[in-house]
């Protein structure tokens, strides 16, 4: 009898969003510095007639919180958000890093969900087109538009940048921009192909060679190889559209002085100069 009644007084109930749970004072002491292992009958969510402790929190996280308690292993209730994991352990006094391994990918996908989001909101990406007003104040004519004296090609000018620098301004940008990469691909496929042997001509030389009598002797060296001249075609058709791109973008560029410093068109200047 008297083991019955000290079994009973080493038991605690938690009630936890309407959800009872039975367990041992000395499991909740396990870890300490939390939350549950602080609980005394003097705490305000303490019912004295019922003899439970109250806590208005989420049912199904603390069934795995008890169960961290128990068996010494954390593991991620995959029904739940992981803000709200996170939010429920750190209110019971719990480290989330303490998550079990085969766990941790699970639960850590919210985390990389964040991450992305808020490069997103440092890139400030704004998908209204801006005011007429705004583009000439950022071409610098704004002077002869508030006069309405725009001139052609004060006009045709920031579409021209649009078409050439913003892919996504426009279908026709669009269709730049895949033309340009396109031009890209086949410019780096070809430069991986004419370094192959199969795709190599040879050079055809006479050598002439001295032999023991004196005489001279002469055979064809093709150790030497070129690279297909239907590659040096490519090079060029690229080579030109690349060209021509950089021309076009520094001509309608707002700022000359920034596109030339530009760390990007820079890269550009030398990957065009290299087919030179």
């Amino acid at each position: 009898m008297n083991l019955i009644n000290m079994d009973s007084e080493n038991r605690v109930v938690l009630n936890v969003g309407g959800i009872r749970h039975e367990t041992y004072k000395a499991t909740l002491k396990k870890i300490p510095a939390t939350r549950l292992s602080r609980l005394t009958e003097a705490l305000a969510n303490y019912d004295p007639i019922l003899n439970e402790y109250f806590f208005d929190r989420h049912p199904g996280v603390f069934a795995q919180v008890l169960n961290y308690y128990r068996t010494g292993k954390l593991h991620y209730p995959t029904d739940v958000c992981g803000p709200l994991f996170e939010e429920e352990l750190a209110f019971w006094g719990l480290d989330s890093n303490q998550v079990e391994p085969c766990c941790w990918m699970t639960y850590t996908q919210h985390r990389n969900t964040q991450e992305t989001l808020a490069v997103l909101d440092r890139l400030d990406l704004d998908t209204d087109k801006p005011s007429e007003e705004e583009v000439a104040r950022k071409f610098g004519y704004e002077d002869a538009f508030v006069k309405g004296h725009v001139s052609w090609w004060q006009h045709m000018k920031p579409q021209i940048w649009s078409l050439f620098d913003e892919p996504y301004s426009s279908n026709a940008a669009k269709v730049v921009g895949i033309i340009s990469v396109f031009f890209i691909c086949v410019s780096i496929v070809s430069f991986c192909l004419k370094t192959h042997p199969d795709m190599r001509v040879p050079v055809i030389k006479n050598v002439s060679v001295k032999n023991v009598n004196h005489t001279s002797d002469w055979y064809l060296d093709k150790e030497e190889t070129n690279a297909h001249l239907f590659f040096f075609y490519i090079e060029c058709v690229c080579n030109a559209w690349f060209t021509i791109e950089i021309m076009i973008r520094f001509i309608s560029s707002p700022s000359k002085l920034r596109f030339i410093i530009s760390s990007v068109n820079i890269i550009d200047y030398i990957a065009t100069l290299s087919f030179l």
